[in-house]
């Protein structure tokens, strides 16, 4: 069974922008994009933006057979779009930021779709 991760991290006032064009451009740079999920063992990943009243968040869905192991992946990553991305997130995500205890209730896959 793989291992299903959500993540939400505040973002800094006034960086959510640069946060959309960021992945904007992940976007254009597709296969650079999947070829890092391989390299990775990343089964899928996908960003979500999140508005409230107060702060923007961004949410990030991760599937993999081992996510201790992708984030091992991505720091001794050898892709030019994962260093960039590691600073784009170290430049728009807060430094504060609130402890979260999101725990799994669940996670279907239908196994006629893999």
């Amino acid at each position: 069974m793989s291992d299903v991760v959500l993540t939400k991290n505040r973002i800094e006032p006034g960086k959510t922008d640069r946060l959309r064009e960021w992945m904007a451009e992940i976007t254009t740079r597709r296969e650079e994009a999947i070829e890092t999920l391989r390299y990775e063992g990343m089964i899928s990943e996908a960003a979500f933006l999140e508005r409230t009243d107060s702060d923007d968040y961004l949410v990030y869905y991760m599937e993999a057979e081992d996510i201790d192991g992708v984030y091992e992946a991505f720091r001794s990553s050898p892709y030019e779009i994962d260093r960039e991305h590691g600073e784009i997130l170290d430049e728009v995500l807060a430094d504060d930021q609130p402890k979260r205890d999101i725990e799994l209730l669940y996670h279907l896959v239908n196994p006629e779709s893999r």
